[in-house]
């Protein structure tokens, strides 16, 4: 079972290319921005990486010591010959598990990577292909094996492609099946907390975190600092509210005082 936890990218300095020629590809309606593709690839996609360590890290690796400029075309460089190798042994073996759900989190990491680095349509375009791709590889998998953990990957692809229903009806249905697989209530809180159902959101975290007390899939630890963070802004909010009551009483008083001091002054 793969661990369910953060996993950092290191970038190399200098500026990003910004596609020279290429025209900027504009933000469509419902799509998620940048921001959020960068917050969702830091503390969920990747971790399906924790797997695919031995592969990806000493391709990485490798280029710590060298000025590379970190952008599609170099993402791209890193992910194709590992993908086409795993697809070439699928082809040997069209039902092996192991290689359907390693190209599934191979195109689901990629297209996740490609979608929060894109600066033209084109390289959108790219990454939500990988997505597409990547599910119909988890679909393959799920076909022969039903897993908790697929169908939770499955179900965040769906989201980094904008559409955050399906992802959250598809998780709900996995805490369903399977109640005590707790990534998936961390995942879940984290849609929830996306769309502002923050009550459901903190009760997702919370089960994660009942579920998984020794954070042996790192989903309690994850859960944790999200209602630290969820319980802080709201504890802020509160204490806005309380000061923003104070000056409206204070202001009260003092219009009361001087209504008051104008009566006394009359009355003389």
């Amino acid at each position: 079972m793969a661990k369910w936890r953060l996993a950092q990218r290191k970038t190399q300095e200098g500026e990003q290319p910004k596609g020279a020629g290429a025209p900027k590809r504009e933000r469509k309606p419902g799509e998620l921005s940048t921001f959020q593709k960068v917050v969702i690839v830091a503390f969920v996609v990747v971790f399906a990486l924790s797997t695919l360590a031995g592969a990806l890290v000493s391709v990485f690796q490798s280029t710590q010591q060298e000025s590379v400029e970190y952008n599609v075309e170099y993402v791209d460089s890193q992910y194709s010959d590992l993908v086409a190798d795993l697809e070439a042994t699928l082809e040997e073996t069209p039902d092996g598990t192991s290689a359907l759900l390693q190209i599934a989190r191979y195109c689901s990491s990629w297209g996740s990577t490609v979608g929060v680095l894109a600066q033209t349509d084109e390289e959108s375009a790219h990454g939500e292909e990988l997505l597409q791709r990547a599910i119909g590889y988890y679909d393959r998998y799920l076909e022969i094996e039903s897993t908790a953990e697929a169908s939770s990957e499955r179900a965040l692809c769906e989201y980094y492609l904008g559409d955050s229903e399906a992802a959250t009806a598809d998780l709900e249905a996995v805490t369903q099946s399977w109640p005590e697989y707790a990534p998936a209530w961390a995942d879940l809180g984290m849609l929830y907390e996306s769309a502002d159902r923050t009550d459901d959101a903190i009760a997702a975290y919370e089960q994660a975190i009942e579920l998984d007390p020794d954070d042996e899939q790192g989903a309690k630890s994850y859960a944790e600092g999200r209602l630290e963070s969820l319980q802080g802004s709201d504890a802020a909010e509160d204490d806005a509210s309380a000061e923003d009551g104070s000056e409206d009483a204070t202001g009260e008083q003092d219009d009361a005082s001087a209504d008051q001091t104008s009566d006394g002054s009359a009355s003389e």
